[in-house]
C-alpha cells in the first residue's frame, strides 16, 4: 500500500510488550461517499479515519458506529477487533523472513549504524522522546554534514500513522540507500554534495510499536498541527503532544523547500491545495513535481491529485 502526501511544499519503512494504541473494541468500517450529502454526514460524526474519494475507511468503537446507524450512513465492518487484528503483528510477520519490516529498535539501530558507517555525510539529530519515552529523531544526509550550508534543505518524514508501516520502512530504506551509494552513484553523489536532505522515518514510534493509527494517548497526530486545526483525531488543542511539538521543531528550526509527508493505505501523490478547489499560489511547481515523480515511480496506478 502506498500513499504520499506533499505538504507544505512538496510532500513527494524491541517489538510490542502491550498493544495500547488502539481504543477498547476499536474496529475499521467502510462508508461509502456516493453524494454530497454522504460526504457532509460523515463529516459531521467526526470520526477518526480517512476518505478515499468515493469512501471512507473510519475507525471507530461500537458507541461511533451507533452514531453511524442513525445518521442513515450505509457502512461494512471491514476489520472487527482492532486489537485483535494487529496483535503479535511484529512477530507473525517478520519470522523467518529475509524482507521483513524493520521494528521500532530495529530502525533505531540502523539509523545509529548509518551514522556510525558513514560519519561524513551522516548525522542523527534528536528532537525529544515519545509519550511512551521512544526517541524522536531524524538522519541529515550532507556532505559536510555538521555545517548548516546554503544549500536548498529537503525533508522526508513517515510513520505518523503507526499501522502504515510502508511510510517508516520506505524512508528509513531510502537512507541506508543514500548512504551506501555515496560516490559509487553519480546522481546520488551530486544530490548529497549539493542538498541537506533530513529524513525524518517515525513521527509516531509509540503507534509503530503498538501497530495503531494514534499515539499512546490516542490521539492522530495527523489532526494535531496548527493549521487548520478543527479538534478531530481526539486532538485536545494545537501541537498537544509531544510528537507534533517535535516535528514543529525540526520544521520551525530549518528552511525546507521540499516537504513529502509518506504514508500508506492509496497509491496517490496529494499536494496544496487538498481542502479547497482553488489552485495554490505555486500550483504550476508543485504539479510538475508530482507528475514527475508519479509518471518514475514505477507504480503503474500511481495518480495525482491536488
Amino acid at each position: 500500500m502506498k500513499k504520499l502526501l506533499l505538504f507544505p511544499s512538496l510532500l513527494l519503512f524491541s517489538f510490542a510488550a502491550a498493544q495500547n494504541g488502539w481504543r477498547e473494541k476499536e474496529m475499521e468500517i467502510k462508508v461509502p461517499i456516493l453524494t454530497k450529502t454522504d460526504a457532509a454526514t460523515l463529516h459531521e460524526l467526526q470520526l477518526n479515519g480517512e476518505i478515499h474519494g468515493t469512501y471512507g475507511l473510519m475507525d471507530v468503537i461500537p458507541s461511533e458506529l451507533e452514531k453511524v446507524k442513525s445518521s442513515g450512513l450505509h457502512y461494512e465492518i471491514v476489520i472487527e477487533n482492532l486489537n485483535e487484528f494487529y496483535k503479535d503483528f511484529w512477530i507473525k510477520n517478520n519470522t523467518n523472513r529475509a524482507d521483513k519490516y524493520h521494528s521500532y529498535d530495529e530502525i533505531i539501530a540502523l539509523m545509529d549504524s548509518l551514522v556510525g558507517a558513514f560519519p561524513a555525510i551522516c548525522k542523527k539529530i534528536a528532537f525529544g522522546t515519545s509519550v511512551q519515552g521512544r526517541q524522536l529523531c531524524c538522519l541529515k544526509i550532507s556532505d559536510n554534514v555538521s555545517t548548516d550550508e546554503t544549500e536548498p534543505e529537503v525533508l522526508f518524514d513517515g510513520g505518523i500513522h503507526g499501522d502504515e508501516i510502508g511510510s517508516a520502512e520506505n524512508t528509513i530504506r531510502f537512507a541506508r540507500h543514500l548512504c551506501s551509494n555515496y560516490t559509487k552513484n553519480t546522481e546520488i553523489t551530486t544530490l548529497i554534495d549539493n542538498r541537506e536532505i533530513w529524513i525524518y522515518p517515525m513521527i509516531n514510534p509509540d503507534g509503530r510499536v503498538n501497530v495503531s493509527r494514534a499515539n499512546a494517548n490516542q490521539v492522530d497526530l495527523n489532526r494535531d498541527w496548527g493549521y487548520m486545526w478543527n479538534g478531530e483525531g481526539s486532538s485536545k488543542g494545537t501541537y498537544s503532544q509531544p510528537e507534533t511539538k517535535a516535528m514543529r521543531e525540526c520544521i520551525y528550526t530549518n528552511q525546507f523547500v521540499i516537504h513529502l509527508n509518506c504514508h500508506s493505505g492509496s497509491e496517490n501523490v496529494f499536494y496544496p491545495w487538498c481542502h479547497r478547489p482553488a489552485h495554490a499560489p505555486d500550483y504550476s511547481n508543485f504539479s510538475k513535481l508530482a507528475t514527475t515523480y508519479a509518471s518514475s515511480s514505477t507504480y503503474s496506478n500511481l495518480v495525482c491529485t491536488q
